[in-house]
């Protein structure tokens, strides 16, 4: 296998409709999201153009929810958009009432006491006057009174990841903090203990990598794609000695299969190859053998410094790969003072997962804990968010090892779902609420 950068050219033609189905497979998912987002944000954007109130005497949270309102009608082609949206909004809303209330609704109605017809009601209700779209009515359960009071506190990925992340975005070039090549490299420059890459994979081949290894080490290994989130395409490889390892699938390959497996698998889309991290022993028994970690969300407060808000732990149930929430793993709200985790919860789409202290695999008691390292967590992702200096808000994602913390990755759009779900109470009258609202109105008058 060749260790020089392939030339577009010498790519077969198979191999170009390969590169070009994953490019347009990725864009098609990017614009579905977008006008996802557009669909469920119009009653908030509507409600917007007749609010009377002064923008700057605003708490946070209807200070970002009349920013989204404004932002949404000066995007390109914005009133025409706004038309789209408002055709498919009814659609859309009896389809997602229909998914969740099917998925959701009796077992929440044993549950709460709340009958599925007051569950559907509540939905189109939340749609309408908050633009919270049903899989969030199920997951920051709005079906209960005094949530239901509070609504209008809860910030949505369509408000928080659209215009507010989006004004909060550094200047392009100014760092590569999605380039998971680069964040390592920049990180190792900065002194930040992050997970080194080994190996990168594109277009067929291995290729030139700065401290990279020349051959797959003796270790377990884990393989990811060079850009996305959410623990899509992720697989761990572990090691059987003499050159071997195996899957979570149960797949057996040498190194040099290995190697050109992942060439293969690099003609979609780049791979990278990090080193397999291992819990610290405290979290094994509540683990499912997978990296648990913590997303610690870290913003840049009044005088300009990272100061971080909100932590919630990750434990993997269904898999032995990843702990990502969106991936079906649990979810607890950490205290940031203590680093003690309470009880915890799926995403909120799975009823019988619920709410509980102990893990449902292993029955290992959790709730209570207090976990490893935590003074030296907090103050890794503080460093490190120092180290990215244009960048206002960074959700880290931070692992627990045997010998201290480490960063696995940063990210520049980090959703406040995990954290409201996790704590249960919306994040519109809290800290970091508070600093967004800061940081946008900073932004604003800086001309951003």
């Amino acid at each position: 296998m060749s260790d020089s950068r392939t030339d577009e050219a010498a790519l077969s033609l198979s191999d170009r409709i390969v590169l070009l189905k994953g490019a347009a497979w990725k864009a098609l998912l990017r614009h579905a999201e977008a006008l996802a987002y557009r669909v469920a944000g119009l009653p908030m954007a509507v409600r917007g153009l007749f609010a009377a109130k002064p923008e700057d005497s605003l708490p946070p949270a209807a200070f970002l929810h009349r920013f989204y309102a404004s932002s949404y009608w000066r995007l390109p082609l914005g009133p025409l958009k706004g038309l789209a949206a408002a055709v498919l909004w009814p659609i859309a809303l009896v389809v997602a009432v229909i998914l969740f209330t099917g998925r959701n609704g009796r077992a929440i109605a044993q549950r709460s006491g709340v009958g599925i017809l007051q569950q559907v009601l509540g939905q189109v209700e939340m749609a309408a006057r908050h633009a919270i779209a049903p899989f969030w009515y199920y997951m920051f359960e709005l079906y209960l009174p005094e949530r239901r009071r509070q609504a209008s506190l809860y910030l949505t990925a369509h408000e928080t990841i659209g215009p507010a992340y989006s004004l909060l975005q550094p200047p392009p070039g100014a760092d590569g903090m999605d380039d998971k090549i680069w964040f390592a490299e920049h990180c190792h420059e900065q002194a930040v203990r992050a997970v080194p890459v080994l190996m990168h994979f594109s277009k067929g081949e291995r290729q030139p990598l700065k401290g990279g290894s020349e051959a797959l080490p003796d270790g377990d290994l884990f393989v990811k794609p060079r850009s996305g989130s959410g623990g899509h395409r992720m697989e761990r490889w572990d090691t059987l000695g003499e050159g071997r390892y195996r899957n979570a699938h149960g797949e057996i390959l040498d190194r040099e299969a290995l190697m050109e497996k992942l060439s293969r698998q690099s003609l979609k889309d780049d791979f990278l190859v990090q080193p397999r991290l291992h819990n610290h022993p405290a979290l094994d028994d509540i683990s499912n053998g997978a990296l648990a970690t913590v997303r610690l969300l870290t913003c840049r407060n009044e005088q300009g410094r990272p100061e971080a808000t909100n932590a919630a732990f990750r434990m993997a149930i269904g898999n032995s790969v990843v702990d990502n929430f969106h991936q079906g793993g649990l979810a607890t709200e950490v205290d940031l003072a203590t680093g003690v985790i309470g009880i915890a919860s799926d995403i909120g789409v799975r009823p019988d997962v619920g709410w509980r202290d102990t893990h449902p695999v292993s029955g290992a008691r959790f709730a209570g804990r207090t976990l490893p390292h935590w003074p030296e967590v907090v103050a890794l992702a503080v460093r490190a968010h120092e180290a990215f200096p244009e960048r206002v808000i960074v959700g880290w994602d931070v692992a627990m090892l045997a010998d201290g913390a480490m960063i696995v990755e940063g990210n520049g759009k980090p959703d406040l779902d995990i954290h409201q779900r996790a704590e249960r109470r919306p994040a519109g009258n809290a800290r970091i609420a508070h600093l967004l609202v800061f940081n946008v109105r900073k932004a604003r008058a800086a001309g951003g």
